[in-house]
């Protein structure tokens, strides 16, 4: 009898160990406050989750057989609507072969971190992205079971929303993705104090609307203070969006990047076309150059848009790269607003009303600054191309 109570415990040891090592894919960093929690859980023991460091692990499930193990995978904080609160995505196991996956919102209240809602998420379902959104929203990027994976190995990539209402959470929305923010290797802070990574959702089309709001599938951005300053977005989804509606000036646009890549800098005029579209002309383009990074090339300048025929203000200039993969697979666009130098004379910003005063203005414009130096001009500058100089597009193909 003891021999059987011995290889009894010694199986739920070994189903412990087992469940530890299906659960490499958490992260082991955290933002202060949650690696000693307690969550809520019915399958686990007394019902409780109480963290240590992350983890918890208990031979004994709450039935007194096999074994329990959690972990924390993933956390993401926000401050909405004045208050803290967090989306956290619990791994765990309860003796079986199932690595399950529940996500929780938690509100912070008299310096702890609560439950308030929570629900599964997935089985055996890797957890590669979670944010939340200060419309009330929580965005899970995961590796999910298509129709004909098996339940050990997910390999379609989704983003699923959750609505965080007065009743609970409540699943809105699963999208495809193609990237995950940690296969965009960069070094942002050579142009950006704070900074993040979010995988924004399909923009639904609207043929009506020729700006940023129009038909852009589900890609990775580079946020800085809740403004877009680059986008990574699949050229053949985003072609195929704008077909699927009829409209075709998307591969016209396309093609036009791609001639304007091969070409030598110093043939270039604007206008160029801007991706994705923005209402308005590039009328103004300055200091054009071909950057390569990592994985591609592509063009940079500094420029405007604009939608009345007005004087150029430097109020109005931003600057532009816009990029493809070597694989051609990619389209990586950046727009990001600089400051024009005390070395560029004051008067070059005024110009007289009308089309001869504004084209006067614009050569005057190109003649100073070119003569100044665009390091010169836009200090910017240099920082810029060294930024976009580290970009690379690694994806893990299996995952």
């Amino acid at each position: 009898m003891k021999f059987v109570n011995y290889l009894t415990m010694a199986g739920a040891f070994w189903l412990l160990i087992l469940a530890t090592c299906l659960l490499t894919e958490a992260s082991t960093s955290f933002p202060k406050g949650f690696q000693n929690i307690t969550l809520p859980m019915e399958e686990a023991p007394k019902g409780l989750v109480p963290l240590e460091n992350g983890h918890f692990s208990k031979m004994l499930t709450k039935n007194g057989q096999g074994a329990f193990y959690a972990e924390i995978e993933k956390v993401a904080t926000y401050k909405w609507k004045g208050k803290d609160v967090a989306a956290l995505v619990l791994s765990y196991n309860t003796g079986g072969s199932g690595v399950f996956k529940r996500l929780y919102f938690l509100t912070f209240h008299n310096n702890k971190w609560l439950p308030k809602w929570w629900l599964d998420v997935g089985d055996r379902t890797p957890i590669r992205y979670l944010s939340l959104y200060r419309h009330g929203k929580i965005y899970v990027g995961m590796v999910d079971h298509g129709d004909d994976d098996p339940m050990c190995c997910p390999t379609k990539r989704v983003l699923r929303i959750f609505d965080v209402t007065e009743k609970g959470l409540r699943p809105s929305g699963t999208f495809d993705v193609d990237l995950f923010p940690d296969e965009i290797i960069c070094k942002p802070g050579l142009i950006l104090h704070s900074w993040h990574m979010e995988v924004i959702p399909q923009i639904s089309f609207s043929p009506h609307t020729a700006s940023v709001q129009g038909a852009i599938p589900t890609h990775v951005a580079l946020m800085s203070e809740n403004r877009i300053i680059m986008r990574v977005i699949n050229l053949k989804k985003y072609k195929d969006m704008w077909l699927e509606h009829g409209d075709p000036s998307i591969n016209i646009a396309i093609r036009r990047l791609k001639n304007v890549i091969r070409q030598k800098p110093s043939l270039l005029q604007p206008p160029f076309d801007l991706l994705p579209p923005r209402p308005g002309l590039n009328d103004f383009a300055l200091f054009l150059s071909k950057i390569s990074f990592k994985t591609g090339t592509g063009f940079g300048f500094v420029g405007r848009v604009v939608k009345d025929l007005i004087c150029v203000d430097k109020s109005q200039l931003h600057y532009f790269f816009m990029g493809i993969d070597k694989e051609g697979k990619y389209l990586i666009s950046l727009s990001k607003k600089v400051r024009a130098s005390d070395n560029v004379p004051n008067k070059l910003w005024m110009c007289d009303k009308g089309v001869p005063g504004v084209s006067k203005q614009i050569e005057d414009l190109r003649k100073s600054l070119s003569d100044l130096g665009e390091d010169k001009a836009f200090p910017e500058l240099p920082k810029l191309k060294r930024f976009i100089s580290t970009i690379e597009i690694r994806e893990k193909t299996n995952q």
